[in-house]
């Protein structure tokens, strides 16, 4: 096997992923509204803007997530999401919209700054709905983004480069704010709904206030921790687990293809498979890898991630690569991925990239995701480890890493005088900490989900 570049290690090394990393996110501490559950797609981007007082939703506790968005709502949307002032001495004609309106200021101000207009009869139409190549174009005024003049290759496959609004997609694609149907093509025609209008707002925000080049796909994925392997993984949302014995596979089903099954590769599908070998000779990684059997143009790199040998190998034209992490037990944690090479296939290269990049070890993980709460078991010594730490300045972010399922839940900006608190929460612990970030201090635990402290 010949040694050449990878196409999704090197990505992973660029992306400054490892094993321990876990991504936080920043959301409300519970569902703000009853028809945007927690383990909904667009929850964490609804609970942000509800934090930000961007979004409200209806008296009824709703938000209606799925119901197209009209201009009227765009736009108190992206004027609250922007901090725009919305003083305004502007002169609007529009007959309507009325100054009893609730959206009155909103045209107003939106209609000075140029980021709306009307139509040639003279209305300005706020129930009617925008689709997505006039959301992005909104969208990225409003952020007042650095877009390009023009763009030399064509962003989608049905988003050509002299369209008028592919240098917003392009943008937009860069961005990561937005992502492809299933089928590979942008669809810059279709209704935007509430959620998804959104979801492109928050994850500029969350670009902005984090101060990122793109927004990372896998912040806000669901995570899967394995019972008893001590490894866990986030995968998207479009994807499907399957628990098969000791492995787990993560699919990507080509709907469109009517793919029907996980044994095969179609054009639109991504398989992961991952299992851990206890390699009982205790082999080296290099006497590991020797009896593997791969084909002759297989492409192998070896590296580490957070001080854990692995090598990577690849068959780009099949869209195969596979990893083998070597861990401190000598256990071998083996990733198996592959892709196939429709239209899709450069997202799915992106979302393999952010998987692999998620997969996280720790023999600190608890033996199952219902934690236990008594003493004497791996989650019982390990929460007693993090109560005698307590107050101790330096080692907030070790205990934290160890939890590999933790995310932010909240963030208090201003802190206590010493800087930001976060709120990190652990489904497989079930338990919120307190931490302080620049004196890198655990503060206090408590069970539960909560920033009640």
């Amino acid at each position: 096997m010949k040694n050449s570049l990878r196409f999704l290690t090197v990505a992973m090394a660029v992306l400054g992923f490892a094993l321990t990393v876990s991504t936080a996110v920043k959301t409300a501490s519970a569902a703000s509204f009853s028809d945007v559950p927690e383990n909904s797609e667009h929850y964490a981007a609804v609970e942000y803007l509800k934090a930000k007082s961007v979004i409200s939703g209806y008296p009824d506790g709703t938000f209606q997530p799925d119901r197209d968005i009209n201009r009227a709502e765009a736009l108190k949307i992206l004027l609250l999401g922007t901090a725009t002032p919305l003083d305004s001495t502007q002169a609007i004609a529009f007959p309507d919209v009325q100054t009893t309106d609730w959206f009155y200021q909103y045209v107003r101000k939106a209609y000075e700054l140029k980021i709306a207009e009307g139509y040639a009869d003279g209305t300005f139409k706020p129930d009617s709905t925008i689709n997505l190549a006039e959301s992005l174009k909104v969208i990225l005024l409003s952020f007042k983004a650095t877009i390009p003049a023009s763009v030399t290759t064509d962003p989608y496959p049905d988003v050509a480069a002299s369209d008028w609004y592919s240098t917003y997609a392009q943008y937009s694609k860069d961005k990561s704010v937005v992502e492809p149907q299933d089928d590979g093509k942008l669809h810059g025609e279709r209704q935007m709904t509430r959620a998804e209008f959104a979801e492109i707002v928050y994850r500029l925000m969350f670009i902005q206030e984090n101060k990122l080049n793109s927004f990372p796909l896998s912040t806000n994925w669901p995570t899967f921790v394995h019972p008893t392997d001590h490894y866990s993984v986030k995968y998207p949302f479009s994807w499907l687990k399957i628990d098969a014995g000791s492995h787990e596979i993560f699919w990507k089903q080509d709907m469109d293809n009517s793919q029907v099954s996980f044994a095969r590769i179609f054009p639109n599908s991504a398989t992961v498979y991952i299992v851990v070998d206890q390699n009982k000779d205790a082999l080296s990684l290099d006497d590991y890898l020797a009896k593997l059997q791969y084909d002759a143009s297989a492409a192998v790199q070896k590296d580490t991630l957070n001080g854990y040998p692995y090598a990577s190998i690849a068959i780009a034209a099949n869209g195969l690569e596979d990893f083998y992490f070597y861990l401190p037990n000598k256990t071998v944690l083996i990733v198996y991925t592959q892709m196939g090479n429709g239209l899709l296939r450069p997202e799915l290269q992106q979302e393999l990239q952010f998987i692999v990049g998620t997969v996280s070890y720790n023999e600190t993980n608890p033996p199952s995701s219902t934690p236990a709460s008594t003493s004497g078991n791996p989650t019982g010594d390990f929460l007693s480890q993090v109560r005698q730490n307590l107050l101790v300045q330096g080692k907030g972010k070790a205990f934290l890493n160890q939890m590999t399922d933790a995310v932010v839940i909240n963030t208090d900006t201003i802190g206590i005088g010493t800087g930001p608190i976060d709120y990190y929460f652990s489904a497989s612990y079930n338990v919120t900490l307190k931490y302080e970030r620049n004196s890198d201090t655990l503060l206090a635990m408590k069970d539960g989900k909560t920033t009640a402290f």
